[in-house]
């Protein structure tokens, strides 16, 4: 089996200049960790992930506090959170996603996939030809098919 005939072609996919809470709601609606990020022009530039905006606020929300002894606990400050919330909510997908999102093209096998996957540690892989995503395939495509395929 090949990209090409896993992947996903209905991809949900967030522009560049889309608010960070748009994609949050995108998450959210359709039950997905991950949204594939394009330019104006439609091509693939980027990821973002439910990982990437957790980690965005607690970085945010994070106090810092040193002893005298030495030992730094690191504290959230809710009072931080709630304030920076809405800013954060407001800024524009490219400023919190990750860049070089990793793609296949669409006759790359399923097993270079799985390696990818493991190799780079992702949860999805992004199916593209010439800058134009095609499709999306996730780990959980991937069990499904391997659990389809074993005999009862």
């Amino acid at each position: 089996m090949i990209a090409q005939e896993m992947m996903t072609t209905d991809v949900i996919k967030i522009e560049s200049t889309a608010s960070i809470g748009e994609a949050v709601k995108l998450l959210r609606r359709h039950t997905i960790s991950g949204l594939p990020v394009v330019d104006k022009n439609g091509r693939l530039i980027g990821a973002i992930t439910g990982g990437d905006v957790l980690r965005a606020f607690q970085q945010r929300a994070h106090k810092v506090y040193h002893s005298l002894i030495g030992s730094t606990h690191v504290m959230t400050d809710n009072a931080v959170f709630d304030r920076d919330r809405d800013q954060l909510l407001a800024l524009p997908v490219q400023k919190m996603m990750s860049r070089g999102a990793v793609t296949v093209g669409p006759e790359t096998p399923i097993g270079e996939i799985t390696d990818i996957m493991l190799r780079q540690n992702v949860r999805r892989v992004f199916v593209c030809e010439r800058d134009r995503l095609l499709g999306v395939i996730t780990r959980n495509d991937i069990v499904r098919y391997l659990v389809s395929h074993i005999e009862p």
